[in-house]
């Protein structure tokens, strides 16, 4: 009997806003932001700021998450993403201030950007339109545009390749563009491995997806790999309609590997790896995994995927575990796309 997840009506039972045909296009929809040409003329130089904030809620903010695990090791200014609209006190005027908002009418981000602007900050605005185009356009700020699509979490590609033409505009970083074009192409490859079309026993994400239904993912990963992490556990909430738990390593092994043991909930633990890992770090993950499963009698599941690149190696895992996340949704009888919950919160 073939898995429901290999039905077409079924998905378009609980898919009527085409959030699996939105993760499909994943790769094409970042390919279409490299051909938005940033504004260079009222960009902030380099030697204007010394540290960087990037400001943004939600899935714009993931995006922010995702731009600074990659730049890690390329810039040497302090960096962070800032995800409250009362801002850290050293944020002023040598700061460049990434203001992050798909929608542009985000109410954090906007009061975010005002008090950056009220402090002397360097601003830059990335996202499709609203009230952030708006003070954007009356205060002679730089605008990036985003390019659209159906959900903000779905256009995580556009806002994180709108964020680094941003960064190389400002001459933070070298032209990104043949990484981007190398990691859209693997995207590419591997959307190609595990969409819709390919059946439940030669698809690892569908299969992923089945093992997580009615048990609570406790995803663990390095700090290099946070973005990756938080993502998914995101993707959880707002597509999967499910709580989940993040940790990061090696700091879990010191306090929560302690809670594994006489656990009553259903758990299940997913470590995201990439190819960097050192020999401490392996030596860690193993020793973590090993414990967890002495203390608990879970095993638990690596997802791990190889790219040529530092972005693929953040986006891949992205975009596989993004995946997931609607197919368990479709596993659940919930529509990925739909998100009451949220709304009532926003609710004036």
């Amino acid at each position: 009997m073939p898995s429901v997840l290999d039905v077409q009506r079924v998905i378009s039972r609980y898919d009527a806003k085409d959030m699996l045909g939105a993760v499909e296009k994943f790769p094409e929809f970042m390919s279409s932001q490299l051909h938005v040409r940033p504004p260079t003329e009222k960009n902030p130089r380099r030697s204007d700021f010394r540290n960087i904030v990037f400001m943004g809620m939600g899935g714009s903010a993931s995006a922010g998450d995702l731009v600074l695990d990659w730049l890690q090791d390329k810039i040497s200014v302090p960096a962070i993403v800032h995800r409250d609209p009362i801002l850290p006190r050293f944020v002023g005027p040598n700061t460049l201030f990434l203001t992050l908002s798909y929608s542009g009418d985000t109410r954090e981000s906007l009061a975010g950007f005002r008090a950056a602007r009220k402090r002397g900050s360097n601003l830059i605005a990335i996202g499709t339109g609203g009230n952030l185009q708006k003070l954007s356009a009356e205060l002679d700020v730089p605008f990036l545009e985003a390019q659209p699509a159906p959900a903000p979490r779905a256009a995580l590609g556009q806002m994180v390749v709108a964020t680094i033409m941003a960064l190389h505009g400002c001459g933070i970083i070298h032209d990104p563009r043949t990484e981007v074009d190398l990691a859209t192409r693997e995207l590419g490859r591997l959307s190609k491995r595990i969409q819709r079309q390919v059946p439940f026993s030669e698809n690892p994400a569908k299969r992923l997806a089945s093992s997580l239904k009615g048990r609570l993912p406790m995803i663990y990963t390095f700090r290099r790999m946070a973005s990756v992490a938080r993502r998914f556990k995101n993707q959880l909430a707002e597509n999967s309609k499910m709580v989940a738990k993040y940790g990061l390593l090696p700091e879990a092994g010191h306090n929560e590997v302690e809670a594994w043991s006489n656990q009553r909930l259903p758990l299940a633990p997913i470590f995201i790896r990439d190819y960097s890992e050192s020999e401490f770090e392996r030596t860690t993950l193993q020793s973590f995994r090993s414990t967890i499963a002495k203390a608990s009698s879970i095993a638990g599941t690596q997802v791990r995927l190889k790219a040529r690149t530092r972005l693929g190696e953040l986006l891949l895992p992205v975009l596989y575990l993004d995946f997931v996340s609607v197919y368990l949704a479709f596993l659940k009888e919930v529509d990925p796309t739909d998100t009451p919950w949220i709304r009532f919160f926003r609710r004036d």
